[in-house]
């Protein structure tokens, strides 16, 4: 069995951090989510980073999804028709019609893509992740989301995800 018991799990934790940047935050908002948790302080420039973060999606014009194995998921980011005030859409469970790139992966890659652990050429060739569509788009997006991944480690801490923080440590 992988880190996730299952897809709510999934959606929980990784959906639930890829529909922070989905559109622009305040700091407000990140102090009513988290600011009870011991281990939240405010760093200078995390919502600034942030809304950097879904912008530069929203830039891409472009739709991916990410088609999860053990436990099985389907995370869907559409930066293409968006609705007022939102850098992009996120669905869980399925994904939004007809993607640029479609990335095959097991729950494991995924949250150590997230933790920065993931070296994503080396992934696809060694056939780790599996990408369907425009590989280009697929490199693309990652320089787009690399300022996510310190942001991931410190989502985890505030969610009480130990387990999983601890196997990006290991």
């Amino acid at each position: 069995m992988g880190l996730f018991r299952d897809d709510r799990h999934v959606y929980r934790v990784i959906g639930e951090f890829m529909q922070i940047p989905a559109r622009p935050r305040t700091a407000e908002e990140l102090r009513a989510w988290w600011g009870h948790h011991p281990a939240y302080r405010e760093y200078g420039g995390e919502v600034e980073q942030i809304n950097r973060i879904g912008e530069q999606i929203r830039r891409s014009r472009a739709a991916f999804a990410f088609c999860l194995t053990d436990p099985e998921a389907v995370i869907g980011i559409d930066a293409r028709r968006l609705n007022e005030g939102e850098n992009y859409a996120v669905f869980f469970g399925r994904s939004p019609t007809a993607p640029d790139v479609a990335i095959r992966t097991t729950g494991d890659v995924a949250h150590q893509f997230w933790g920065g652990n993931v070296n994503v050429p080396l992934a696809l060739m060694t056939g780790k992740m599996k990408a369907k569509g425009s590989r280009a788009k697929a490199l693309q997006l990652l320089p787009r989301i690399v300022p996510a991944f310190p942001l991931y480690r410190r989502y985890l801490e505030l969610i009480d995800e130990r387990a999983l923080l601890a196997a990006l440590r290991a």
